[in-house]
């Protein structure tokens, strides 16, 4: 069998004949190839020589490549088996014919707020898929994002991360977390959670929606120093068309502290659709505006100095495009910022056209100090005998009939354990479908309710205070039990004037009813009026509310009502010529 170009040393790897190098770096190699059985492309990914020979990362891998096998989710490249031949590990992922995002950004698409969050949102429930498994991404990305033909968006290489990690022998410019979009406690070394990966989604929204990461700087230490200290800028400074509601999704997520962010990717996902569904539900005239708005481009302002983060040496990247920060092991190491040109293979699960010499290296394959090119660390003196290779490939397909016939063949006294097992796992499926089945509760009454204040419809205020109710009552500790708590105040301040009203016809008034009554006739006429009105009862008054359960009151609602004027206010300035 003839020899594919650019790969002058393997031709076939377990069933797969291999059509074409597509990557490689420090890491290893990466080819598309062919099953000679069923016809099926697929991405090889062959680690290079010196992490093979390493016992230690021998180790991981294999345990490793047993945990990603549990991840078969649509917005997932799957995994199709891994194998060794002639001392070399490897493993076969699906082969995705499509761009990453970050190949779009590069190529000038532009995301809405709409688009955005609809990736969000099968990124989540890729997360979800992840984190119920116990994996963690830890290199979430726009890289690693790939939009497949149908338009569907896969997150690829799961524990890669991981596994390169802790290696001794980790290459120099390989890709363990990427500046700027990694956690900030990933960034200090510490220990990583399911909330360090979504901190990095929430990094990828603020950098399809702005054009940039989060945090720029001259330099890679000046990245992560700002990564770890300096709050993160609002999205809507360099995409002002982006409602409030997502700003704030994506500010929590970019939180310092782990426990501050959005508790999970489900919870997340949900949010994310309920904003959806509010900001649709919006009246006519609003929908309109902001359909006009939101189809502008988005145009990031020009960087300053101060802002201009890594410039790729690539010919196959754009001179104006800001690039993703290798870190090596955590270690800021400016000398390989420079001087490395090495590329991640992380987002080679995809058929690209990438670039490789004739001797089969790809531009810019760095190793780290002491290991030379063939994968050998010069510094080790003492010569270990390695055993003879050892040819294997197993499926996914494979493995998984291997363990239902293990099953099938345990003896007798094993039976009684499986069967324990079995009702264990039945329980927990009960607990968790009875809280799947709650949580959709809550995002139903979450719905009627913004629906109703979005529209603008009073179909029934008693109704509407009745859903609040229900809400704040069976979900005190939901994320959006603030915002309902605004709502039911914005109900309650309306009926204490309309009570007022009639009251004032019957009986006397205390002052700052009167005041407040006033306030309430001029918001739609002369909002900055009664704006006035209501801060100046406010200061008048307040030092009587704990002597006057009415004066309390008054106060109480007149500073909501001042909060909410404020708000539109302030919005009429912005979107005004």
């Amino acid at each position: 069998m003839s020899k594919p170009k650019n790969s002058p040393m393997i031709d076939q790897l377990g069933p797969y004949r291999i059509d074409k190098q597509i990557g490689r770096g420090g890491m290893g190699s990466v080819y598309s190839g062919v099953d000679e059985e069923t016809g099926e492309k697929a991405a090889i990914k062959v680690l290079a020589v010196a992490f093979a020979d390493d016992p230690g990362f021998r180790s991981r891998f294999l345990t490793e490549i047993e945990t990603l096998k549990q991840l078969r989710h649509q917005n997932i490249v799957r995994l199709r088996g891994d194998g060794e031949q002639d001392g070399q590990l490897f493993y076969v992922m699906e082969l995705v014919e499509g761009r990453s995002l970050q190949e779009e950004l590069q190529a000038g698409h532009h995301y809405d707020w709409n688009e955005t969050a609809e990736i969000a949102i099968q990124i989540c429930q890729a997360l979800k898929h992840a984190h119920d498994h116990g994996v963690i991404h830890r290199d979430l990305k726009p890289a690693n994002l790939l939009r497949a033909p149908d338009n569907q968006i896969k997150l690829t290489d799961f524990g890669i991360a991981k596994l390169f990690g802790g290696s001794h022998m980790t290459a120099a410019g390989s890709v363990v977390g990427t500046a700027d979009f990694m956690s900030p406690e990933q960034a200090e070394g510490l220990g990583v959670t399911h909330r360090s990966d979504l901190y990095s989604l929430g990094a990828v929204m603020f950098t399809l929606l702005a054009r940039r990461p989060p945090f720029g700087g001259a330099s890679l230490p000046q990245v992560v120093h700002k990564l770890r200290f300096e709050e993160a800028p609002s999205v809507r400074r360099f995409a002002p068309e982006v409602p409030t509601e997502l700003e704030q999704i994506i500010g929590q997520l970019l939180s310092k502290k782990p426990d501050e962010r959005v508790a999970t990717a489900l919870v997340l996902a949900n949010r994310l659709r309920a904003m959806k569904h509010g900001l649709a539900n919006r009246n006519t005239s609003d929908a309109a505006s902001a359909e006009g708005d939101f189809a502008k481009p988005s145009v990031a302002p020009a960087p300053t100095d101060e802002e201009v983060t890594r410039i790729s040496n690539s010919s196959q990247m754009p001179n104006t495009e800001l690039l993703p920060t290798a870190v090596d092991d955590f270690e800021l190491r400016e000398d390989v910022q420079r001087e490395s040109g090495a590329e991640s293979w992380n987002d080679a699960t995809r058929a690209t056209g990438d670039e490789v010499s004739e001797d089969g290296r790809s531009r810019g394959d760095h190793f780290s100090e002491g290991v030379s090119s063939d994968g050998v660390s010069k510094s080790r003196k003492t010569i270990v005998e390695t055993p003879p290779p050892v040819n294997r490939f197993t499926t996914i397909e494979a493995e998984e009939h291997r363990r239902r016939q293990e099953i099938i063949d345990r003896p007798a006294k094993w039976r009684e354990a499986i069967k324990v097992v079995t009702m264990t796992i039945v329980l927990v499926a009960i607990v968790t479908i009875s809280w799947v089945l709650m949580r959709p509760s809550a995002d139903r009454i979450y719905s009627e309710i913004v629906k109703s204040q979005a529209t603008g419809q009073s179909d029934d205020a008693r109704k509407q205070m009745k859903r609040i109710e229900k809400f704040l009552e069976k979900f005190p500790d939901d994320d959006r039990a603030r915002e309902v708590v605004g709502y039911q105040l914005d109900i309650l301040s309306e009926w204490h004037a309309t009570r007022l009203r009639v009251q004032g016809r019957q009986t006397t008034l205390l002052p700052v009813e009167e005041k407040y009554v006033q306030a309430m006739k001029l918001r739609e006429s002369q909002p900055a009026v009664a704006r006035e009105a209501l801060l100046n009862l406010v200061r008048d008054h307040e030092s009587e509310a704990a002597e006057s359960e009415r004066t309390r009151l008054c106060i109480k609602y007149a500073s909501h009502q001042f909060s909410l004027l404020s708000d539109a206010i302030g919005t009429r300035r912005r979107t005004s010529p």
